[in-house]
């Protein structure tokens, strides 16, 4: 068994505190007392708010409902986006462009951050070729929804019903997953 370090620690008790209260809502100190060690440690060992998010964030970043197989998969990632923005919940897709432009190092973190989500994308969507034009591109929509959703508030449910977003925003991601000439 391995041992865990400080760092596993504090990454251990940012998680959850993210997860309920989203970045805005947690802070350093917060996950300091969580871990039992001090503000100044957590940000000696994890740099930044931002990068603390970042690596206490999971591997598959706002992906995980759409494994769910009861209906097409461009349809369950926008469905997903849709619902953590009704219930107010965490949504990487809107913090990304945050996260990276906040990192020490925006470059290694958009490499890293591309690497992740493209490969997961194209691992979902069946897409093995070189080039993974469609992942990225379904990165790009997904990207343009959550911060539309989520910064600018575009598309309330109140103006247009979550299903019928759903509906129309999802058959256009599908038909990106569904291209064979991307």
């Amino acid at each position: 068994m391995t041992e865990r370090t400080t760092r596993d620690v504090i990454l251990d008790a940012a998680r959850p505190l993210f997860a309920e209260r989203g970045f805005n809502g947690t802070t350093i100190r917060d996950v300091a007392e969580a871990a039992g060690v001090s503000p100044a440690l957590v940000m000696k060992l994890t740099g930044s708010k931002a990068e603390l998010f970042q690596a206490a964030a999971p591997d598959s970043p706002g992906l995980a409902e759409a494994t769910r197989h009861d209906e097409p998969v461009g349809y369950r990632m926008v469905r997903a986006v849709v619902e953590r923005r009704d219930s107010d919940d965490y949504d990487f897709w809107a913090m990304a462009p945050f996260l990276i432009r906040e990192a020490a190092d925006p470059a290694v973190a958009r490499a890293r951050t591309n690497e992740r989500v493209v490969a997961r994308i194209a691992a979902l969507i069946g897409d093995d070729s070189a080039a993974l034009v469609r992942p990225q591109m379904v990165v790009t929509l997904l990207l343009g929804l959550a911060g539309s959703l989520r910064t600018f508030e575009l598309l309330p449910p109140d103006e247009m019903p979550s299903e019928t977003l759903i509906e129309t925003y999802g058959r256009l991601v599908q038909s990106v997953v569904d291209d064979p000439a991307l």
